[in-house]
């Protein structure tokens, strides 16, 4: 089966007065299959939000192609726009309106049964809330609401920028088992940008990382955890002080051992296996209190590849970005934007956009 979403080579460039161009998409590649759930990852300013508004047709590219169904988007955009739902950025609705009069008229604009009002209530669990106005809503309420309208037409791809927005965990819960559950039950193709890492490791299937507008890695998640993770172990001896010396011993017994000393234990990378620690130690007189085998998170792995990581006596916040080489230049001709029943703001300031994104 031919994947749902194709982009290949797309490059988008702000210009900006007495400033250097800035490159948000800079030679992008991105597929995602059917039925899955998809995690869309990067670092603020990564080109996240950028490519997703690209490809719903709310903002022009400079190059590059992208398909949705198999159609060229955006030209094609309104032979498949009935089949997406989307909620990019922050929902905006009326506030003096209940939530249930809210999808209520959407459904009516778009030809809908009110039976899909009661059901997308049901499904993001605001049917207790339904009468009660928008402006009393949390941004957790607001978000399942935008979720909501999007699912209204019953899509075959869902996309979503930042859905756990504002949600309890309890909330975060009931939205990763109902994106599972459209996706694994009713083959519904769901694609989430988010930075809650934690929550992309168990919600998705497979997942695209990106760093200054390019892809760094794609593939399932439990491959590219299982393909960075290099295990590690935590060794604590009951006089923290012969730390040092135990370092020593097992750089000294094998080459390629690695041992550091942080703060009450050492952290050792290279060993053959756990006993081999143990017993090379204990022949220097050191015994062990504690030994710990530690794999990777997405978070680490994350971290690592978009090269956020901090470095020793040094705090980097996850939104941090990194460069990478600059992509060949493609060029293709890009379409004008068309409208597309989203719940995204139209295009500001492309300078404010990219600041925060």
């Amino acid at each position: 089966m031919p994947p749902i979403i194709e982009i290949s080579g797309l490059r988008k460039t702000y210009r900006r007065s007495f400033r250097q161009p800035h490159h948000a998409l800079d030679g992008l590649d991105l597929e995602v299959a059917a039925g899955q759930v998809h995690g869309f990852l990067g670092p603020n300013g990564s080109g996240k939000t950028t490519t997703l508004r690209a490809l719903l047709g709310l903002i022009r590219v400079d190059g590059g192609t992208m398909r949705v169904f198999g159609e060229e988007v955006p030209h094609r955009l309104p032979q498949v726009v009935s089949r997406i739902g989307a909620v990019v950025e922050s929902p905006q609705f009326f506030k003096h309106f209940s939530g249930r009069l809210t999808l209520q008229l959407l459904a009516e604009s778009a030809g809908l049964p009110k039976e899909r009002v009661e059901a997308v209530l049901e499904q993001v669990g605001l049917r207790e809330a339904a009468k009660a106005s928008v402006k009393g809503y949390s941004l957790g309420m607001r978000q399942r609401l935008a979720v909501a309208q999007a699912l209204l037409k019953q899509p075959q791809l869902l996309i979503l920028d930042e859905p756990a927005n504002g949600l309890d965990p309890a909330g975060i819960h009931h939205m990763r088992e109902l994106l599972q559950w459209l996706a694994h039950e009713q083959g519904v193709t769901v694609v989430v940008s988010s930075h809650l890492l934690s929550e992309v490791q168990q919600l998705c299937d497979s997942m695209t990382i990106v760093s200054r507008g390019r892809r760094i890695v794609d593939g399932s998640v439990a491959d590219i955890i299982a393909g960075h993770s290099g295990a590690s172990l935590s060794v604590r001896v009951p006089d923290a002080g012969a730390l040092p010396e135990a370092a020593e011993a097992l750089k000294t017994a094998k080459a390629g051992v690695g041992a550091v000393v942080e703060r009450d234990r050492l952290v050792v990378t290279g060993a053959p296996e756990p006993a081999w620690v143990t017993q090379t130690l204990a022949e220097s007189g050191i015994y062990l209190s504690e030994l710990v085998t530690q794999t990777k998170n997405l978070e680490s792995v994350f971290l690592e590849l978009t090269g956020t990581a901090p470095q020793p006596g040094q705090t980097v916040q996850i939104g941090q970005s990194v460069a990478v080489p600059q992509a060949a230049a493609q060029s293709a001709p890009a379409g004008a934007p068309i409208e597309a029943p989203v719940n995204a703001a139209p295009e500001s300031g492309p300078e404010a956009e990219e600041a925060q994104r």
